[in-house]
């Protein structure tokens, strides 16, 4: 075997590997939406969700996608239900491009960006972008316009109570062992197959900003990426801070997390390959034009644009030189993404994936269920007085499903809150990761400073969102502070890349980064000193 070849399997499995932990959490809320869906909504009730045959259907689904927390593999589960209620194609091509690309905590991340109103800009132009792709591919890509009479039963009528709850864990179950984990395999594939063919930091030069040439690259490499809302953000950032393109900061944003390989098979396999080209082409066209509409008028002033950037990094093959082909540089590289929400999600994940292999192979089915229930023979003229029903009361399905969509939102507002903790915790938290990247650096472990800096990083941000969360602003002085520390951050890990290192040059960057921070800290111990004292 050669030592390309093995690299491009070796490297190809590690980020596959990795878009599987990453989208764990997200594939598990999009499975319990579709749950909902299926036994708490009928047909019309989907369809109603989703804005039917109404001019608002697209930007309706827009909405819906925006506030849901989930990404562009969590997304399929739902457009499964989506299908099977036959809501329009163009309102479910809306819903898969939004629902990815931003949702409550990325939004809120967007805050720390150096320019947040460019978030803002994003999500109109997203809007836009659905809006016309969707209604295009109605009008030409679909050969048959939807239907919107409900002559289709549902199982949100026919099973409630404990049944019904045992009815959605059974459905998620098998629709993981099915036809869901199935498509999602085929969407974090496309990772693998990229990071096989780009070499390791291939496209740290691709983006720059004054290269034309640079979203058309970028076109073709987010195809087949998979990148979480959060991830995609963070990535948004680094360009900006790098002054890269942000026209191909725009596609990254749309076609990386918006959309992936499974997305794209499904959508054939339901519409028929000519209309998703259909679809595809326009998608592309619309992104292009709005990308280099938006390239020059975005470049964010005051900032020197840098030749080398590592935001594209995790999209090429991490094995970099023969040491990183051990089996320990992989359980290294996979331990870094290994959280605690990942460990969690995981265990969920494959509880229900063995679970519902187990189901389909006895034959159990969440259909079985709706149509063994004693609650089919009760008829709208019987009252719930006349029917043993025990501790179960007859409620709407709809307005017991729309509570559920509403809890979904009020968790991700907790999340919200939960994710970016208050200024005390953030500045403890950070307190032990700088320890552990300056004790990197100066001692000669460069690895382990390289690992801490990016969270250092990471975890300022959080505490921007969190203050904001908290208590309504930012100030200017803070924002800037915050810019500075990130700009020294990057210079640090720069600094600790070259070979050989420079030992006097990266004792001069750490003392200048210890007195921005201090300067950092000092702006939100006494936000109002700091910010007077720059007015004078």
């Amino acid at each position: 075997m050669s030592e390309w070849f093995f690299k491009a399997i070796y490297g190809g499995a590690i980020r596959t590997c990795e878009a599987l932990l990453a989208a764990t959490p997200t594939l598990l809320v999009g499975l319990l939406v579709a749950a909902i869906l299926r036994f708490y909504f009928d047909k019309a009730g989907i369809r109603k969700v989703f804005g039917g045959s109404t001019l608002r259907a697209l930007p309706q689904s827009w909405a819906i996608g925006m506030l849901l927390p989930v990404c562009s593999i969590g997304v399929i589960p739902i457009l499964l239900e989506m299908r099977r209620a036959r809501v329009k194609a163009g309102a479910m091509s809306a819903f898969a491009l939004s629902a990815p690309l931003f949702n409550p905590l990325s939004l809120l991340y967007g805050v720390t960006l150096s320019r947040p109103y460019v978030i803002l800009m994003f999500a109109v132009a997203s809007l836009f972008l659905v809006t016309v792709v969707g209604a295009l591919w109605d009008r030409f890509g679909i050969a048959k316009d939807v239907d919107d009479s409900d002559d289709d039963t549902s199982e949100s009528g026919n099973v409630i109570g404990i049944r019904r709850l045992v009815a959605m864990f059974v459905y998620a179950c098998r629709q993981l062992a099915g036809p869901v984990g199935a498509w999602s395999l085929l969407a974090i594939s496309g990772v693998g197959l990229l990071a096989a063919v780009l070499p390791w930091g291939s496209l740290g030069e691709a983006m720059g900003r004054d290269d034309w040439w640079a979203p058309a690259r970028m076109l073709f490499v987010s195809v087949p990426v998979y990148a979480t809302p959060m991830l995609a953000m963070s990535q948004l950032g680094m360009m900006f801070q790098h002054a890269n393109s942000p026209g191909a900061a725009f596609i990254l944003l749309v076609l990386g997390a918006g959309m992936n390989l499974g997305t794209i098979g499904w959508m054939a396999r339901q519409f028929g390959s000519r209309s998703v080209f259909v679809w595809v082409v326009c998608l592309m066209v619309v992104v292009t034009a709005i990308a280099y509409a938006v390239n020059r008028p975005l470049i964010p002033p005051g900032v020197n644009p840098s030749p080398h950037t590592h935001a594209f990094d995790v999209y090429t093959n991490p094995i970099h030189h023969l040491d990183s082909s051990s089996a320990d540089f992989a359980i290294a590289k996979l331990g870094e993404k290994f959280g605690l929400v990942e460990q969690i999600g995981v265990a969920m994940l494959g509880f229900l994936g063995f679970a519902g292999i187990i189901l389909r192979l006895v034959g159990i089915s969440e259909s079985k269920l709706a149509r063994s229930t004693p609650a089919d023979s009760t008829s709208p003229s019987e009252s719930p007085e006349t029917v043993n029903l025990k501790l179960d009361k007859i409620v709407s399905p709809n307005v017991v499903g729309g509570t559920l969509i509403l809890g979904l939102i009020a968790l991700s507002v907790v999340m919200c809150y939960a994710f970016y903790p208050s200024k005390e915790e953030c500045l403890e938290e950070i307190r032990f990761i700088r320890a552990d990247a300056l004790s990197g650096a100066t001692s000669g472990d460069y690895d382990h400073a390289k690992f801490w800096i990016p969270r250092w990083d990471e975890w300022s941000r959080r505490m921007e969102v969190g203050v904001y969360l908290r208590s309504g602003h930012i100030t200017p002085y803070q924002r800037m502070q915050g810019f500075l520390l990130r700009t020294k951050l990057n210079s640090l890990e720069h600094e600790l890349e070259h070979e050989p290192a420079d030992p006097e040059a990266i004792s001069e960057l750490i003392a200048d980064l210890l007195a921005t921070d201090k300067r950092w800290k000092n702006a939100y111990q006494s936000p109002f000193q700091g910010s007077d004292s720059t007015a004078k």
